[in-house]
């Protein structure tokens, strides 16, 4: 077993065909027109919304059909290294909307893809970059916003759940099947990039499948980094928006860092 098929057996959150997903996708169409109603994305009869990780583009979606519902034409790109995963937009949309694809890492030039009114990056993603990979993100994505652009992140702080309330768990099991079960194991701390090394494993057996280096984020400190290059950066707390099934999101407008 690969860690891309370790990741297939984790993505039942985002697969259309999933009945826990169609609730999520229920969940954030809430959210994002909760959004709309405090006028927190840009105004225009025509938005442009860039999707980043977007696996098969749940969060774009259901962006792209609120501001349809709310009268405004809109066109959505989303960005993923995995084309079977961006194919599945479709099972959101049944090919309504305006939609692009592309197969790239979200830390490449993305204004090469365009302009873009909203930027996502949902799913609590963060994890995946490491704070210097995190610094070129948020200037990669101010890049591609207009002016009075929008960037928003879905997360959770990990700091706080994981060592300030003593969640940290050094043996992880992340998938049971049939006749196996995959963990994850605490492998080691890189103190140069900040980054904690998780090993996975196949059990019966202590087969390994892979690592994943994965950096632990306070949702301030995402915070304060995003300020470096927007205007504006605040947290939007769960309790703020009132939505269960959406995390806290980080809230960037009006990006400093010109286009290139």
């Amino acid at each position: 077993m690969s860690l891309e098929e370790l990741y297939s057996y984790l993505r039942d959150y985002m697969d259309p065909e999933s009945e826990k997903a169609r609730k999520r996708y229920k969940a954030l169409k809430n959210f994002f027109n909760w959004t709309v109603k405090k006028a927190l994305l840009p105004d225009g009869r025509r938005l442009s919304v860039l999707d980043l990780c977007a696996g098969t583009g749940i969060a774009g979606a259901a962006l792209l059909k609120v501001l349809r519902e709310w009268g405004v034409e809109a066109s959505l790109t989303l960005v993923d290294k995995r084309k079977d995963d961006i194919l599945k937009v479709e099972g959101w949309l049944n090919g309504d909307g305006e939609v692009y694809g592309a197969v790239m890492d979200c830390l490449d030039d993305l204004s090469k893809l365009g302009e873009f009114d909203v930027v996502l990056l949902w799913g609590s993603t963060m994890p995946h970059f490491d704070p210097y990979q995190a610094a070129d993100l948020f200037t990669n994505v101010s890049r591609a916003l207009t002016p009075s652009g929008v960037f928003m992140i879905e997360e959770m702080d990990r700091f706080g759940a994981f060592f300030y309330r003593r969640a940290y768990r050094e043996v992880v099991p992340e998938v049971k099947g049939e006749d196996y079960t995959v963990v994850s194991l605490d492998e080691g701390y890189d103190p140069l990039r900040g980054v904690i090394v998780r090993g996975y494993y196949r059990l019966p057996g202590w087969e390994k499948i892979g690592e994943i280096e994965t950096r632990y984020w306070d949702l301030a400190g995402l915070a304060g980094m995003g300020k470096l290059v927007f205007e504006e950066a605040r947290i939007i707390p769960r309790k703020e928006h009132g939505n269960a099934g959406v995390g806290d999101v980080l809230y960037f407008r009006n990006p400093k860092v010109q286009r290139a």
